[in-house]
């Protein structure tokens, strides 16, 4: 994987960068293998999954609050749609292996839809879809999303031990790539402390569906953040500090997120020493991001003078 992805000669303006962008983003459907491609197709049908219940929602002005309520298979499908599109493209820098990596992503595919399928069938229906015991059905369709989920969990570990193991490419995208898919497990860890739990609720206000969610999202926010620094003229070496500042800082969000919930305190209601470290955190994640686009703006004026 070349060090800078720009074409020859570089990029003179900013219609030129975004059509690199996206040669490249379609160079990762084109040359994938026909797992990825299923991953991929069942990610997208996911996300559009959470497009529809958005728009459910608008025209039927439901509420996004309690266990009913059209905020459930919005927040899934996007979640889930999102966590196999990244694993998908994680799986463009591991080893081909077709039956191995069929395996994987037809287990984390038909895990993922049929978590979504289970969380909108119960909102269709009006009935909650978590911790719901009250018919038989319910209780049955409520453990086999745990199954499903603890399938999830599986997959995940497997390509996260692989990113360890077999990961080609570049040194700051590796850093991101294995960061975020630890934080991806250990956003199932949280899930499962939900299910312990009972309920989201932690003490009197805690949220442990922020910490969660943070984790969830990390193979979107740190990738992108690296992947941006690729088309960048940045050396490695700058490349991997930035992302590890990123990474840093984001990682400091979540510690700050558990700190709260397993505290009982609400996300921001902060003492100082813990309201300084999520600033520090932000300040940290932005100024990754901030350097990134500085960097992208120094490659356009250095290709325009070049």
């Amino acid at each position: 994987m070349p060090d800078v992805i720009v074409p020859k000669g570089g990029v003179t303006n900013l219609s030129a960068l975004i059509e690199a962008m996206f040669a490249k983003l379609r160079s990762y459907w084109t040359q994938a293998e026909s797992y990825q491609k299923f991953l991929y197709s069942v990610g997208t049908f996911l996300l559009l999954s959470a497009v529809f219940h958005t728009g459910v929602l608008i025209v039927t002005g439901g509420s996004l609050e309690g266990d009913i309520s059209w905020r459930k298979p919005i927040l899934f499908g996007e979640a889930f749609g999102l966590t196999c599109l990244s694993v998908a493209w994680i799986m463009t820098f591991l080893p081909k292996r077709p039956v191995s990596g069929w395996l994987l992503a037809a287990t984390l595919s038909m895990a993922n839809f049929g978590e979504v399928l289970w969380v909108a069938m119960q909102q269709w229906r009006g009935v909650p879809s978590h911790f719901n015991n009250s018919t038989p059905f319910d209780a049955a369709a409520f453990t086999a999303a745990g199954i499903l989920i603890f399938f999830t969990g599986i997959v995940i570990v497997v390509v996260t031990l692989a990113t360890f193991l077999s990961l080609k490419v570049n040194r700051s995208l590796a850093w991101a790539i294995r960061i975020s898919m630890v934080l991806l497990f250990i956003a199932q860890a949280f899930g499962v402390l939900i299910i312990a739990n009972g309920g989201s609720t932690f003490g009197e206000e805690g949220a442990m569906k922020i910490p969660h969610a943070l984790s969830l999202h990390a193979p979107q926010v740190l990738p992108v953040l690296a992947w941006l620094l690729l088309f960048t003229n940045c050396s490695e070496s700058r490349r991997t500090r930035i992302v590890i500042v990123g990474a840093g800082g984001y990682m400091v969000l979540i510690a700050v997120s558990a700190f709260q919930t397993f505290n009982g305190l609400a996300p921001f209601k902060l003492d100082p020493a813990v309201g300084m470290l999520l600033g520090i955190g932000v300040i940290m994640l932005g100024a990754a991001y901030m350097s990134t686009l500085v960097a992208l703006r120094r490659t356009l004026t250095q290709g325009a003078h070049g």
